[in-house]
């Protein structure tokens, strides 16, 4: 291997790292205070409603910026967009810790959603423009990875650092980290200056992302597949509850394999992507052998022992696709949009997705037939299927 072969992939390495890891940090920012509600609600003298609605306003603010963020990506570059929205995510999480009434808590949340706004069109501009072709698949499921990780630190590091202080200096110290690596990442320009920049006559625009076929099937992919997802992180506990009269501190052992096996399956996934072309077709695969797992895992009268596997493979299935997933969006990007505004706009997809799953499996819930839990997720699935097979079949703009 030649110096300059090690240099590129050194260079590479250090991107994906430092992406990767701000994108961890804007995960376990949008958790860090739901473990902190009982303290915030004694404070502050409001309900769990309340708190819930201030998680509300940061998903409000991400979801709707995504796609401006994407257009700004594209005219100014990925480097000092993810620097900015990076450092007003983590002011916004350090400042909650000097909060003094609930209303302040809803506007730092506001604002810290628009800081999070950032990281898809950002991350996936950069990603795409520095990684080389035959690593890419790798370097997405690595920032997807990361993500996952920070959902999963969130809750331990926020609970040991309250209960060291308490919740005020756990948010505020937090919320410095982040800081620290926006400024950071403002100041590497060598490795990052100009990354994701649209060439000059490329100007993207709403017209562009609503008018192509293509896009909108990646778009709906995204709230299908997110809606799929949502039945089983918030419903399959209380669900397997009703159908196997089991206590959910058992129940929620098939959740915990579902979760687990997808975060594990995630790495081999890019490596996966790296090989395959037909990505499309993959993601199908994986979401049909999903669906399956799910219907089987729903249908009463099987040893738990079985449910707790077939859900745990429901879960691989998922991760090992994410990657693939990301590339097929890469792959739209051809279109004529950037790639930075093409994540930002198609991956708002997962909002949707979360805002139509609950209501229809609590729905499901409330009229007694848990079951359906699970096949309304396979259903949900085999819609996405469909959305990807139509995505393969449209013929580029």
């Amino acid at each position: 291997m030649s110096m300059a072969t090690d240099t590129g992939t050194k260079q590479e390495v250090q991107i994906i790292g430092l992406v990767s890891f701000a994108h961890l940090l804007s995960h376990l920012y949008m958790l860090a205070l739901p473990p902190m509600f009982p303290q915030l609600r004694t404070d502050f003298n409001v309900g769990y409603v309340e708190l819930g609605l201030s998680i509300t306003a940061y998903a409000v603010t991400t979801g709707l910026l995504q796609t401006p963020v994407g257009f700004l990506v594209n005219r100014i570059g990925g480097q000092r967009v993810l620097a900015a929205g990076l450092f007003l995510n983590a002011l916004a999480i350090a400042l909650t810790g000097l909060a003094t009434d609930y209303w302040q808590i809803v506007c730092l949340m506001l604002l810290a959603g628009a800081g999070s706004s950032v990281f898809h069109p950002a991350d996936y501009s950069i990603l795409n423009a520095r990684i080389s072709t035959g690593r890419l698949g790798r370097a997405l499921s690595s920032h997807s990875l990361a993500g996952n990780l920070g959902f999963l630190a969130a809750p331990p590091i926020m609970v040991a650092l309250a209960a060291a202080t308490n919740w005020r200096v756990a948010t505020m110290s937090i919320g410095l980290v982040g800081m620290g690596l926006g400024v950071a990442l403002f100041f590497l320009t060598t490795l990052l200056s100009g990354i994701g920049k649209a060439k000059a006559k490329q100007k993207d625009s709403w017209g562009q992302l609503l008018g192509s076929p293509k896009i909108l099937m990646l778009f709906a992919f995204y709230v299908l597949s997110s809606a799929a997802n949502s039945g089983m992180v918030h419903f399959s506990v209380v669900a397997f509850k009703d159908i196997y009269g089991l206590p959910v501190t058992v129940t929620a052992v098939a959740l915990t394999a579902y979760q687990g096996l997808q975060m594990a399956a995630v790495l081999p996934g890019g490596w996966l992507a790296d090989k395959i072309e037909n990505h499309e077709l993959i993601l199908a695969l994986c979401f049909a052998l999903s669906g399956v797992c799910v219907l089987v895992a729903g249908a009463g009268g099987l040893p738990f022992w079985i449910v707790v596997v077939m859900l745990g493979m429901a879960g691989a299935m998922r991760g090992l696709v994410n990657a693939s997933r990301d590339v097929s969006v890469r792959h739209a990007a051809t279109d004529g949009v950037s790639v930075g505004t093409l994540f930002g706009f198609v991956t708002t997809g997962y909002s949707g997705g979360q805002i139509i799953g609950p209501a229809i499996y609590g729905w499901l819930m409330d009229f007694g037939h848990p079951e359906l839990v699970f096949w309304a997720s396979a259903s949900f699935s085999t819609l996405a299927i469909t959305t990807m097979l139509v995505n393969r079949a449209t013929p580029r703009g």
